[in-house]
């Protein structure tokens, strides 16, 4: 055939096929495709790349071709889809003819679906043979795949589920605990409310029910005053008015009378008896008891000069012994008295005058005015519209007292407690001042406000007190640490030992008074005391510390009193370890200052050894050994008093301008140790305090060694013989008699006598 006649399609050979070929080709090609997708799901992809790969290998230009379809697939066609409609169906024609003259005679052979055989046999013009078993294994392959993948994601599926669950389940459990969670802080809210709101109530009640009060007892103190007021001018209008009835009375003129016959008279004193009777109307008219006469004897005439006195007062005889209730009388015996209380009441007011004026006009001595015009031109930060003269005035006028010395105390008082709480602390010197005035002017309005001076005075102590106590080695900001208290820290305006001289005078106004004195340590905080008693105090305040306790030292306990006996042994017991350590720690100045000297840190060991002696040796109660006792049972009070003892006796033997103090000090150490160990032999346990201080035995044994071996000659000539008697008796009961001659081939010269040591 030409070439040409490729380009010419004949379609003689379709016109020869039955009218229902075409119809039944696409039937059995769809059934030979589309069922076994059906049965046997393929991808799609591939079927179209099949169909795109044949459409594209297929001739632009065919010749006339017999389709010839296998006799089977009309009955398959027939049995297996019935009559079906031909625009539901879509053939494709596979071409895989290998040049343009080969014509439409594919042999295709498509086996039953329902025989399970998938054998597909695809011929072309003999150059390309492609087996139906290759296919199906890539078939196979792509299935196993997806279903591979299908059964990942069906796992996969489950296990998101089974997470989902867990979160729901978790979800659901923490909502659970978090509603239970608020319902309890709902009832704890509720509750807390109900209870703040009871205790505001009862908060205002007291407070409404304390303000009746007060305004109830001023109301009556008014009312009182008021009465006595009207007392006092009633009386002294009655006063007026018997005077001016008496002045009238012997103003009087006499009326005429007929002149009497001059007569001697039996006074002989030249006045007429009946005008000294009229002058005198409150003398009974009862003739007076004389002397019987006798007839014939010489009557004494009377001297003007006796110096016989009468046997009792006349006034006297009337107020206790026989009252005349008659007008005149009662009106000479308010005429008599009026005159005393008319002079007292003057002298009262005029010394109340005195003490108004010395406080209204103090002066502090940093000042060059009057306090009052100082205060005037100062205002709390928080109030600067009224100035602190203003203040105190307007609440002094409120106060009625009957004692302008304690009204004025009791608002310097409440000004002093407001500026130490707006830390303003200019004024402060100037309260100081005035108290250490009113103290000296009137000690009992002083002493009638320790409850809100002492605890004012304290704070006072605190505002350097507590930085200076942070920068020292028992602090726990420095622990074990020397430092100094930087300026900066510091208020030079509150001088911690004005108020530590106030409190001790203070203290000193109440020692004759057991109640009051009492009353003051109540007030007094135990951790003041020993914040005061530390090294990086100045000297200066804690000597003032321990003169304040020397004043606390009573019978049956000492320091700051406390509610419970087992807090008022602590605190004791805190005292005495504070005291026993200050014998032996250096005390610190601030920044920028000089070092103590020497002379200044042995007086204050002195002061501390007098403070622990009176506690041992009670000055109220000599009889008592409270205070020994509580030396001795300290665990570390003894040791400590040894090593003291010990390191005094090195600065002796340096020979050091101070040697007189610390031969006193080693001599009074010993007196001390001695006499507690002898009155507490059970509780004083020398071993066992010695093991608790670094190096306590060793000092011990060579204190107590010199000290009995102590001759008194040059660098020992301050220790006294007393003191080197109680060191053998001491050193006797601590040593065995092995140590005993070691030591006496240390010392052959000694004073001790060998058998004595010995035994």
């Amino acid at each position: 055939m030409d070439d040409n006649d490729d380009d010419f399609f004949s379609d003689d050979g379709f016109d020869d096929l039955p009218a229902d070929a075409l119809l039944q080709l696409e039937e059995d090609a769809f059934r030979a495709t589309q069922a076994e997708k059906a049965s046997q799901p393929e991808p799609s992809t591939r079927l179209n790349k099949i169909s795109r790969v044949a459409s594209d290998r297929r001739p632009a230009n065919r010749n006339n071709a017999t389709l010839q379809p296998p006799a089977q697939l009309h009955t398959g066609l027939t049995n297996d889809y019935g009559a079906l409609g031909v625009g539901e169906l879509d053939a494709e024609v596979f071409d895989y003819g290998a040049n343009d003259e080969t014509a439409f005679d594919e042999t295709i052979t498509f086996s039953d679906p329902r025989s399970g055989r998938r054998d597909d046999t695809v011929v072309e013009d003999g150059d390309m043979e492609v087996e139906g078993g290759t296919f199906y294994s890539v078939m196979q392959r792509e299935r196993q795949v997806l279903t591979e993948q299908l059964q990942w994601a069906n796992e996969r599926h489950t296990h998101m589920e089974s997470e989902l669950a867990a979160a729901k389940s978790a979800a659901e459990t923490k909502a659970g605990e978090i509603a239970i969670i608020r319902s309890n802080q709902t009832k704890i809210m509720e509750d807390y409310e109900r209870q703040l709101a009871s205790l505001r109530k009862t908060i205002a009640d007291e407070a409404a029910r304390h303000k009746e009060e007060a305004e109830a007892a001023r109301a009556e103190g008014k009312m009182l005053a008021t009465e006595n007021a009207f007392l006092k001018q009633d009386l002294a209008e009655e006063m007026l008015r018997i005077n001016q009835l008496k002045a009238k009375t012997r103003l009087e003129d006499k009326p005429p009378l007929t002149p009497k016959k001059t007569k001697v008279l039996p006074f002989r004193d030249g006045f007429d008896d009946s005008e000294i009777l009229a002058v005198s109307p409150s003398k009974s008219g009862r003739s007076k008891r004389v002397t019987p006469t006798v007839t014939g004897k010489r009557r004494r005439g009377l001297s003007q000069g006796s110096p016989t006195p009468l046997p009792l007062s006349p006034r006297a005889e009337v107020a206790t012994i026989e009252l005349d209730m008659s007008d005149d009388a009662m009106i000479d015996v308010a005429t008599d008295d009026y005159p005393v209380a008319k002079e007292s009441i003057p002298k009262r007011e005029a010394r109340d005058m005195r003490v108004v004026k010395q406080i209204l006009n103090h002066q502090s001595f940093s000042h060059d005015k009057p306090d009052l015009e100082v205060m005037a031109e100062l205002a709390f930060p928080s109030e600067p519209q009224r100035m602190l003269s203003s203040i105190l005035l307007e609440e002094t006028t409120k106060l009625d007292f009957g004692n302008y010395a304690a009204e004025h105390m009791h608002v310097i008082l409440v000004l002093w407690s407001r500026a130490l709480k707006e830390k303003f602390y200019k004024p402060i010197p100037i309260f100081m001042s005035i108290t250490r005035s009113i103290l000296v002017i009137d000690t009992k309005s002083v002493l009638d406000v320790v409850d809100d001076l002492v605890p004012v005075l304290q704070d006072s102590g605190d505002v350097n007190g507590i930085p200076r106590f942070k920068h020292s080695p028992v602090s726990r900001q420095s622990f074990g640490q020397v430092r100094q208290t930087p300026i900066s820290h510091l208020e030079p305006l509150v001088d911690s030992t004005d108020a530590l001289g106030v409190l001790y005078q203070i203290a000193c106004r109440c020692l004759g008074v057991d109640r009051q004195l009492e009353n003051f340590w109540r007030h007094v905080r135990y951790d003041f005391v020993l914040m005061m008693l530390n090294c990086s105090q100045p000297i200066s305040d804690i000597s003032l510390t321990l003169s304040l306790l020397t004043t606390s030292v009573r019978p049956d306990s000492f320091g700051s009193i406390q509610e419970t006996e087992q807090d008022q042994h602590a605190n004791e017991n805190y005292i005495v370890d504070r005291v026993a350590n200050l014998l032996s720690e250096t005390p610190q100045p601030d920044e920028g200052q000089a070092p103590y000297l020497r002379s200044e840190i042995c007086d204050l060991r002195l002061e501390a050894l007098s403070f622990l002696m009176a506690v041992a040796f009670n000055p109220i109660s000599p009889s008592s050994t409270h205070g020994s006792l509580v030396i001795a049972s300290h665990p570390t009070a003894l040791a400590r008093l040894i090593r003291a003892m010990h390191d005094e006796l090195d600065a002796l033997y340096s020979f050091p301008p101070e040697r007189d103090m610390h031969a006193s000090l080693v001599n009074d150490l010993m007196r001390l140790i001695y006499s507690v160990i002898r009155r507490h032999p059970q509780e004083a346990n020398l071993q066992s305090t010695l093991c608790r201080v670094a190096g306590g035995k060793q000092k011990f044994l060579v204190a107590l060694t010199r000290l009995a071996f102590s001759e008194g000659l040059v660098l020992e000539a301050g220790i006294e013989d007393e003191t080197v008697e109680m060191a053998h008796e001491i050193l006797d009961d601590a040593v065995n008699p092995q140590e005993a001659e070691a030591l006496l081939e240390a010392f052959p010269h000694a004073k001790l006598d060998a058998g004595e040591m010995k035994e």
